[in-house]
């Protein structure tokens, strides 16, 4: 089995130039050329295929998730509204801490919902230039093999039909190979070591969350004063 990485060889089949191959192929079995092609653009565009699925099942989590905590936020917003009226300023604060948690986390998971929105519609453009681009070769290359066959019983040698690779293959050679980079496991920026003390990073996290909390409660209070007079 080839070790050539998924992003390579996407880059080397979308940039392949059709003519020059078709050219190259004069002191060669064509047709044992063209199957092993086709071969390897199946294998991709299966892979591809598999990423752009891993793809659509993250937004389809990140999704419901969102919809959960939602749901819980809302919820804990009528629970702190009725400990504030009923005087219970430790329910309250307790309500309002896991909001802000639950919030905490929303924002990361919008934020992994908006990257699998953006794979999956970079994955279906590329398919799309990789399905076009082994048509292009299977037209190509089996015109070849016709014209070969035609010339071999006598008869005149047709060029052979097919588009260039052109710009538009690059531009899907570049947004695929960021794609499939991802769907292939390839870690992002890490976290670094760092020579921050961890307990004290602990203690400012935890005083920045108590001020969210008191600065809500007091909005809330405020609120609750401006609407009873």
């Amino acid at each position: 089995m080839t070790t050539e990485g998924l992003g390579n060889r996407v880059k080397r089949l979308l940039t392949a130039n059709v003519h020059a191959l078709v050219s190259s192929l004069e002191a060669r079995t064509p047709q044992a050329v063209l199957e092993q092609y086709l071969r390897e653009f199946d294998e991709v565009i299966a892979q591809a295929r598999v990423g752009l699925g891993q793809h659509e099942a993250a937004k389809h989590q990140a999704a419901k998730a969102i919809a959960r905590l939602n749901n819980e936020i809302e919820r804990l917003d009528e629970q702190v509204t009725v400990a504030l009226n009923q005087g219970d300023d430790a329910a309250a604060r307790a309500g309002t801490e896991r909001q802000i948690d639950l919030e905490d986390q929303l924002g990361t998971l919008n934020g992994s919902l908006q990257e699998a929105v953006e794979k999956s519609e970079a994955t279906e453009t590329d398919l799309l230039g990789l399905r076009a681009k082994r048509a292009e070769m299977e037209q190509a290359l089996a015109g070849m093999v016709a014209a070969r066959s035609a010339t071999e019983r006598g008869g005149s040698v047709g060029a052979a039909p097919g588009a260039s690779a052109g710009v538009r293959a690059e531009q899907l050679e570049q947004g695929f190979n960021r794609a499939m980079t991802s769907a292939t496991g390839v870690a992002g920026l890490g976290a670094g070591n760092s020579s921050a003390d961890a307990s004290l990073l602990k203690r400012l996290e935890t005083l920045h969350k108590e001020q969210r909390v008191n600065e809500r409660l007091e909005r809330l209070k405020a609120g609750r004063g401006a609407a009873r007079s």
